[in-house]
This record gives structure tokens, C-alpha cells and sequence, in this order.
């Protein structure tokens, strides 16, 4: 979703929770957890589906497009924002904002230091308005090494694939276990 998009969603789950009574932070974290898995699982069961009629290279176009368009859906569905975020981007649209660049820089640290949580969570004031952020780690398996690994292990077709797709992808070089990025969801309080 694109940053003019997200503020659109964001700013129209504002109007609608101040119109209907400030949501609590208990329900926000509820409902951001209920975001996070639903972008997640569809995402993991449409790669799956995708590996297996086209392999890996035709994964590389589809987790792009899916994951954009089921982050916009869930995000209108749920008056609020879902998406994911990296340090080391392979799609622009998922550059980190400051907050959430802190907070995956944070992720790692907690990763190596054997502290990683199953998700941070803080009410921040912007502007005037609350809003809940909530982020969960994506961390990197067997799976995702395929098109995140390192070059050597990476199949050439899905290489050339990715870099004809995203000829500035940063995302690659990850062993298994490390922080990919993070689910980034972000829940209107009101005033």
C-alpha cells in the first residue's frame, strides 16, 4: 500500500472511531493481532499455492502483488494499517518509517541477545491523535531462504527474476532464524 493510501485508511479509521467511542488498547492489540495473522496466514498459503504450480520464480511476482493487495484489504476491512516492513527492502513500498526502523533495529538486538518478543507494542501520540503500533518479527525459515538466502544458494532463474523485478532489492543474504522484518500494524485510539 502506498504511503497516500495508508494515510487515506488511517485518517478515514480516525473519523470512524472518534464517531463511534475511542477504541481501547486492549481491543486495538486484539485487533492487530487478528490483522497480523490473517495477512500472515493467506500470504504463507498463497506462496505455497504459487511454489507449487510455478516454483519459486513465479512466487517472486506473486508474494509482491498478493501481499500489497491483502495488506489494503485487511487494512479497510479492519479500520486500521497493516503492513511489512525491512530494514533491507526488496519492494519500496515497504521501506520502515523511523519509528519502525528503531523498533526491527530493536528486534535484531533482542534476537541476538536471546530477548526477542512475540510482538512490541506502544501507544504513541501524533498530531493529536493515539494510535496503537504493533509490530511482530518475521523471521526468516528454510522457506524463505529460496528467494532471501544468500546469492549461492539462491536458484539462478529466481535470482534473475528477482533482479529484473526489483533491480534494487536489498533483501537478500538472510540465513535461517534472522529478523526479516516485521508486521507493522497501527490502530486508531482517537483523541
Amino acid at each position: 500500500m502506498n504511503i497516500i493510501a495508508a494515510t487515506l485508511v488511517l485518517k478515514l479509521a480516525l473519523a470512524a472511531g472518534t464517531a463511534q467511542g475511542e477504541t481501547t488498547s486492549e481491543q486495538a492489540i486484539t485487533r492487530a493481532q487478528g490483522m497480523v495473522k490473517q495477512l500472515g496466514s493467506g500470504l504463507k498459503s498463497e506462496l505455497q499455492i504459487a511454489v507449487k504450480k510455478s516454483g519459486f520464480v513465479g512466487a517472486v511476482s506473486a508474494c509482491g502483488e498478493i501481499a500489497q493487495a491483502k495488506a489494503e484489504q485487511i487494512s479497510q476491512a479492519n479500520g486500521a494499517m497493516i503492513h511489512r516492513v525491512s530494514l533491507k527492502t526488496r519492494n519500496p513500498a515497504n521501506m520502515a518509517d523511523d519509528y519502525e526502523r528503531l523498533l526491527l533495529e530493536r528486534m535484531e538486538r533482542d534476537l541476538a541477545d536471546g530477548a526477542l518478543k512475540e510482538a512490541y507494542v506502544e501507544v504513541v501520540v501524533k498530531e493529536g491523535e493515539k494510535s496503537l503500533r504493533f509490530m511482530k518479527p518475521i523471521l526468516t525459515s528454510a522457506f524463505c531462504l529460496n528467494c532471501h538466502g544468500v546469492e549461492s544458494k539462491i536458484k539462478p532463474e529466481v535470482a534473475a527474476q528477482l533482479s529484473s523485478l526489483y533491480p534494487e532489492d536489498k533483501a537478500r543474504g538472510y540465513e535461517e532464524n534472522q529478523v526479516r522484518g516485521a508486521f507493522s500494524v497501527i490502530v486508531p485510539l482517537g483523541r
